[in-house]
């Protein structure tokens, strides 16, 4: 098969963005204003922001649209969270592990105590580099190229974002590709309903800064945005020797508006975006010994002292919005990303590739020489002692439109809400590696005579047309809920070093569907069931599948106005489960068939005790068990030599986080507490052994917030406060701590 039928997909997504549905006279479209939250603690909005029915003067700031189109009263049946504003901004984190620490069914693996390569899975999903779930920003894929290299190397900055929205069970297939776990859609921060302004600047440990600012002017017909947030820090780990291990990120965003009259039958509104950011961060592959860990856990050794990240990104972005009618409006985005990052970092010796190895047994034969260089304690004195210095030099492009139609309809005694889209999408990866060598010498890396070695030089990019469709019908207390989501996928790959090319292309149907009835206003049982998908990277071996599962969600849910609270347990059928490597970017493995089960708790509440004065209290619970249904030999490191029985790695069986407060109009003050259970790092069952654990973690959180005027803010929050440091991941090479007490204190002003 060419690809003449993704030239009739093209034709076919036009087509639907030109066919937009006949709307009868509609009323004037309102200036976009905030619409009020429901019970279910999300605002429900009827067009682009309008309310859906009388309500008060809203606050200055309106909705934030994304790929779902929220017009009707109730949600889709399935598992989803919300992360807000209020939350977001309560313990002021800049690390997207930490802001969803407190979602249940939600895994991360911590890599370098920033977040600045996020590693996140839900239900059983792997955490490697977020690839086994769907990243967007206002409902656009956000990865740098999410089919031909999902690994997500850049992830938008969570403290520029007005709210998560995490997305389980079979509504995940409204995005894709990956549908296997769910989706995280990063909602930016939305238009004011006036002139505005804001700015928050702060300060902590290990000079960690902070610079966020934002500058908004709203007229009746346009409207103009820029933001910009700085953040920094020198990093909490101590490199033999001396130097920085911190990073420093900048972030632009300048976002236009034009709209049409308010008086003008049919509402039409157009968001032109530009945005750069740039990271250059000291970051490094290596860990450390067990034996050292015990020592000294925040120790980077000597050998890393040049590892280094330097990335940029650019964004460009536009947004139309058109209200058919007061119950129907179509969304289309058209957007390209351009990223280009490039990470230098000791990997290798000549003479000793496993670096895992080598940190796993340091003392087992020649391997105490190679870990004498690495500690900087022992000169190169051979060949084969030499460093070897990899720099992977990557260039993305991930571009396309899609469009979304969402609609409100009556027939009888059936309500109907309807959502339906189709994306055209491309993306390309372009990977170099290049491999210098070094030696140590009197405690400092030295370029060696060795030459420089071109050991990777490819392309592999995809095209991809996807639609999907779903339809929610609610009769009385009975919602139902069922859809389909269409991938056609085609793939290359060239190696320019053997001249080899492949070529692949398939289609999926991945369908999905669910069911809620409200047996009360307040109670409510759901189940629900959907197909999970990964498609394969087209680097991937030609007898490598697509990860595929059946997935299962069965509960109850209570919503009374105070109190939300979910009880939910899952069942993930892998038919194949796939395993990325980290340390050969690109490279798959099938795992064939995998059983994952569990539950999650979901709870929070606000207690009025006195006018002023409120209690607010959550609850996130998960419990995960995973099974390999048979045994076989693997090469992906973590799995190996595996049997029936054994668990899937880095999948903790508890995940509990705690969160308690008092909030009053001019105060607030918070503590959460989060733990999780061990985990392996690698397959197995039975007692996990020392070599091979991942200890569990207990740490707190505290903030406090003082609101000193109307426009002015004081903040300060203590993360980790026990100052509890463990092995929190082993991979790529070797034990890694998790960060430690962190203090940080700030100010803002709203105006």
């Amino acid at each position: 098969m060419t690809r003449h039928w993704l030239t009739a997909a093209v034709l076919s997504a036009s087509s639907l963005v030109a066919a937009q549905p006949a709307s009868e006279p509609t009323p004037p479209a309102p200036v976009e204003t905030a619409a009020e939250p429901t019970e279910d603690g999300v605002a429900e909005t009827q067009g682009d922001g309008a309310p859906a029915e009388p309500t008060p003067p809203p606050p200055a700031e309106e909705e934030a649209s994304g790929e779902t189109i929220e017009i009707v009263d109730r949600k889709p049946p399935g598992a989803r969270h919300e992360v807000g504003k209020e939350a977001l901004e309560r313990y002021e984190l800049d690390d997207l592990h930490k802001v969803l620490g407190g979602t249940a069914g939600v895994y991360v693996r911590d890599e370098d105590g920033y977040g600045l390569r996020p590693n996140i899975g839900m239900r059983g999903a792997s955490a490697d580099r977020s690839s086994r779930i769907t990243m967007m920003e206002d409902g656009v894929l956000s990865g740098p190229a999410p089919y031909s290299a999902p690994a997500a190397y850049y992830v938008p900055l969570v403290t520029r974002m007005s709210r998560l929205d995490v997305t389980k069970g079979p509504s995940a297939i409204r995005f894709g590709p990956a549908t296997i776990g769910g989706a995280i859609d990063m909602i930016s921060e939305p238009f004011p309903a006036g002139r505005a302004g804001y700015v928050d600047v702060a300060g902590g440990v290990d000079r960690y800064g902070k610079l966020h600012a934002r500058a908004a002017e709203r007229r009746e017909r346009w409207g103009v945005m820029a933001e910009y947030v700085h953040l920094r820090s020198d990093g909490f780990k101590d490199l033999d020797g001396g130097g920085s291990t911190g990073f420093d990120k900048d972030d632009f965003q300048l976002t236009g508006r034009l709209m049409s009259k308010p008086t003008d039958e049919t509402y039409h509104r157009l968001d032109l975006r530009v945005g750069y950011g740039h990271e250059t961060s000291n970051e490094t592959y290596t860990g450390l010994s067990g034996t050292d860990f015990v020592v000294a856990p925040q120790r980077r050794y000597r050998a890393s002292m040049l590892d280094q990240m330097n990335w940029d990104h650019w964004t460009l972005r536009a947004t139309h919005v058109v209200e058919l009618s007061p119950k129907t409006k179509v969304q289309t985005d058209a957007y390209r990303h351009k990223f280009h990052r490039a990470w230098g970092k000791v990997d290798a010796f000549v003479g000793e590739r496993d670096f895992y190895g080598l940190l796993a047994n340091p003392m087992a034969g020649a391997n105490a020489i190679y870990y004498a260089i690495l500690k900087g304690e022992q000169d190169s004195t051979a060949p084969e002692e030499q460093l070897i210095f990899g720099t992977n030099d990557r260039s993305f492009t991930s571009q396309g439109i899609q469009t979304q139609l969402a609609t409100k309809q009556t027939t009888g005694p059936l309500a109907h809400e309807i959502h339906a889209g189709a994306r055209i999408h491309f993306d390309r990866a372009d990977r170099r590696r290049l491999e210098d060598g070094y030696e140590m010498l009197g405690g400092e890396l030295v370029r060696s005579a060795r030459p420089r070695n071109i050991v990777l030089d490819s392309r592999a990019e995809t095209i991809a047309f996807a639609l999907f469709a779903e339809e929610k019908v609610t009769y009385k207390r009975l919602d139902v809920t069922a859809g389909t989501r269409v991938e056609l996928i085609d793939t290359r790959f060239a190696d320019w070093l053997t001249m080899g090319q492949a070529d692949n292309d398939y289609a999926v149907i991945i369908p999905g569907g669910g069911a809620e009835y409200h047996i009360t206003d307040e109670a409510s049982v759901i189940a629900g069931v959907h197909r999970g998908f990964v498609p394969t990277a087209p680097t991937a071996s030609t007898n490598v599948k697509p990860e595929s599962s059946i997935n299962y969600e069965a509960g109850g849910r209570w919503r009374d106005g105070r109190i939300e609270a979910d009880v939910i347990g899952f069942f993930s059928d892998y038919s194949n489960i796939k395993g990325t490597s980290e340390a050969n970017e690109g490279e798959e493995y099938d795992g064939g068939r995998v059983r994952v089960f569990g539950a999650e708790v979901q709870g929070a509440a606000e207690l009025p005790v006195t006018k002023h004065l409120a209690l607010p209290l959550a609850l996130a619970y998960t419990l995960t068990q995973s099974r390999f249904q048979h045994s076989f030999m693997s090469e992906l490191p973590g799995w190996g030599e595996v049997e029936a029985g054994d668990e899937l790695p880095y999948l903790p069986a508890h995940q509990l986080a705690v969160t308690a407060g008092a909030k009053h109009e001019k105060w607030e003050a918070s503590a959460r507490a989060q733990w999780r259970s061990a985990s392996r790092d690698e397959a197995g069952q039975g007692d996990i052994p020392d070599a091979t654990r991942v200890s569990s973690l207990l740490t707190i959180d505290l903030a406090l917030h003082a609101r000193i005027r109307p426009w002015a803010e004081l903040y300060a929050t203590c993360s980790n406060l026990l100052d509890e440091q463990v092995i929190v991941a082993r991979r790529p090479f070797g034990a890694r701590p998790n960060p430690p007490r962190m203090i940080t204190v700030g100010y803002k002003a709203r105006f």
